[in-house]
């Protein structure tokens, strides 16, 4: 995972650093209670900016920039814009229907409070342009996240999960806190036409399985740290077809950022090869699940001391790292169905396998909730295993954030941790009062939204949306389920292609 000691930091900058342009942006994050005028004076007064990303254009002969955003369901979606318009768009905006933020993963329609007030209503959106940069698997394409700001009459955008994430970084930045983080995803890859993965069998880690579709990561791993998202390492995973491909952290929403940009190109490389990759849970009812675990620590606001560990104290953990982990433990059945979010992922939490199914921690236990890695000596890291990999990353990084702000805030007490060599499913060691992770679709929505600190971290809008997605999603489920056809099948035609 790649995590410096207290001692210092070896990951990326704050800034957005683009190795292929030696571009280095910094862009101070626009007003989000500005009006359309008002952002559009704020982009003129960056005007500097604006002009070397032009000249950045024009030199690399770019043709289009892609405007893009990642909806609830972690699918990324976009406009591209000819070159030439680029400023415009900058100082303007950039329209797109509101519902487009929460349409499920195929363009389904979800009839839900936002679709009642706004109708087809268009949000305006406008570039966060330190996320620009050139995309070198696309043809003289360049790409810029957008930040949805105001729809209707000029009410503010609340659904937003990049916003969101930003907004609980924040609120992490006021304790003096800053967040260290890395999504680490599994993957599948399977051939584009017949969708059967590119291997049938079982055996982690080998290096012949790896081996045949070594040209397509290293190409995959070169692309990306050209714009700026270091793969760690390349794995062959346990399943069939499955891969792991670990990022180094970043700090703040760029770790977010990196997570949505990894997803999107390897998927558009894999479909360069003939291939496909996807993030869906558990495509197969006879392999394992992926996971999309969130890795992070705390440091203070200059990025050089580590506030996770303190060696006078009996855990090895500092109070507010006891705090921190306390947190999310406290609202693991609502975290579960945030970071791992479709039907589909709630096959995933079984007894006997390496997905957590009850609110645990342990030091280096793959059994557990919550995983701590590392040692007082070179530095914690804590592994939050609830994530899925159809995961939003943003929905992940902020539910996180607001789970470990409320530990801290009220001081929570941190549960006995498991034995290293003790499986969670081990009923004489679990803690008393420990909760089960709900494995039922509708009992984790009311986890969530019985879960006020959540709720108020995160938005009641934003909540209001998730659930009518969810249970969008149960009623497309039921309806293709009722004649006793399968549900995974049903999964993987809604899920694969674009998660």
């Amino acid at each position: 995972m790649g995590f410096d000691s207290g001692k210092g930091f070896s990951g990326f900058s704050v800034l957005h650093n683009n190795p292929s342009s030696n571009l280095v942006i910094n862009f101070t994050f626009l007003n989000p209670f500005a009006s359309p005028n008002t952002m559009g004076q704020n982009a003129v007064n960056n005007q500097d900016l604006v002009e070397d990303i032009i000249e950045k254009l024009k030199e690399e002969n770019i043709d289009s920039v892609r405007f893009e955003y990642c909806d609830i369901n972690a699918v990324a979606r976009s406009k591209t814009i000819p070159s030439r318009h680029f400023k415009s768009k900058v100082n303007y905006g950039l329209l797109f229907p509101i519902c487009c933020l929460t349409i499920d993963p195929k363009g389904g329609m979800v009839n839900d409070h936002i679709i009642e007030r706004y109708l087809w209503s268009d949000m305006v959106c406008y570039p966060d342009l330190s996320t620009f940069t050139v995309l070198p698997w696309m043809q003289k394409t360049a790409r810029v996240f957008v930040t949805p700001l105001s729809v209707g009459d000029g009410d503010q955008v609340k659904i937003d999960p990049r916003t969101i994430a930003m907004t609980q970084i924040k609120a992490l930045l006021k304790k003096k806190i800053k967040l260290l983080s890395s999504l680490e995803y599994e993957l599948w890859l399977v051939d584009e036409i017949t969708r059967k993965p590119v291997n049938t069998d079982i055996n982690i880690f080998s290096t012949i399985r790896l081996s045949k579709y070594q040209d397509f990561f290293n190409k995959v791993s070169r692309n990306l740290f050209t714009v700026g998202v270091d793969i760690e390492c390349i794995e062959s995973e346990y399943a069939k077809g499955q891969f792991e491909l670990p990022m180094e952290p970043a700090f703040g929403v760029q770790a977010g950022d990196n997570a949505v940009t990894f997803r999107t190109g390897i998927k558009e490389m894999a479909l360069q090869e003939g291939l496909m990759a996807s993030f869906m849970t558990k495509p197969y009812e006879d392999a394992d699940g992926a996971s999309g675990h969130f890795n992070h620590s705390l440091w203070s606001l200059d990025g050089k001391t580590s506030l996770l560990a303190d060696t006078s104290r009996p855990s090895g953990l500092s109070e507010i790292g006891e705090y921190w982990i306390a947190g999310i433990l406290a609202h693991v059945p609502a975290l579960s169905v945030l970071q791992a979010p479709t039907l589909n992922c709630r096959d995933r939490n079984k007894p006997g396998t390496f997905a957590p199914f009850n609110a645990t921690w342990g030091y280096d236990n793959r059994t557990c909730a919550v995983r701590l890695k590392g040692n007082t000596e070179q530095g914690f890291y804590i592994e939050n295993r609830l994530g899925s990999s159809a995961g939003n990353p943003y929905i992940n990084l902020a539910a996180t954030i607001a789970a470990g702000i409320d530990g801290i805030n009220r001081q929570l007490l941190l549960p006995k941790a498991l034995p290293l060599n003790k499986s969670s499913d081990d009923e004489g060691i679990i803690p008393p009062g420990t909760v089960l992770i709900p494995t039922d679709g509708e009992d984790a929505l009311q986890a969530l939204l019985s879960d006020e600190p959540l709720v108020k971290a995160l938005g009641s809008e934003f909540v209001k949306t998730f659930e009518a997605i969810r249970r969008h999603e149960m009623k497309l489920m039921d309806d293709y389920t009722k004649s006793g056809a399968n549900k995974v099948k049903w999964a993987r035609e809604l899920y694969f292609e674009y998660i």
